[in-house]
């Protein structure tokens, strides 16, 4: 099982480069589940009950426990692009708009007996048969760790 503990032990001895909105309930999961109509991996879970959502050296992690009118609300962001991309999958939850003009997703049809997915690139210019759904990182677990380290260089 991937857990965020050692994303965590970095992001909690540099909480001035931290601003996260704050855990959430686990009802609060619930119900973004239900509206994506997906399931999330269980390391986004323990994130979202931990954080929130919000950045970390300022790079983004979308979540919950912010307004879900615009970033990063992992609702609005996995919705808004659903709404403007007629390619973009259903199970792809947006986590990261990466500022190179790609997004990073976790893909949620791909969850194991493990209860966790990859993260994987999706570029909104591209059509679906062009996409090559390049996985980034094993789970979300691995992506956190990779930004907080990044944040430390």
């Amino acid at each position: 099982m991937a857990t965020i503990a050692k994303a965590a032990e970095i992001i909690d001895a540099n909480l001035d480069l931290a601003e996260f909105a704050g855990p959430v309930p686990y009802e609060e999961l619930w119900v973004a589940q239900q509206e994506l109509g997906v399931t999330f991996p269980d390391s986004y879970k323990e994130f979202l009950q931990k954080y929130g959502a919000g950045s970390f050296g300022g790079e983004p992690i979308y979540g919950l426990g912010v307004p879900d009118t615009g970033l990063p609300n992992v609702i609005w962001a996995t919705e808004s692009i659903r709404t403007s991309d007629d390619f973009f999958p259903a199970d792809l939850v947006v986590i990261q708009d990466t500022g190179q003009g790609d997004l990073l997703c976790l893909a949620t049809s791909r969850i194991g007996e493990d209860n966790e997915c990859p993260v994987i690139q999706w570029i909104p210019e591209m059509s679906f048969d062009e996409q090559m759904f390049e996985v980034i990182h094993r789970t979300f677990a691995h992506f956190l760790l990779a930004v907080a380290r990044r944040a430390l260089r």
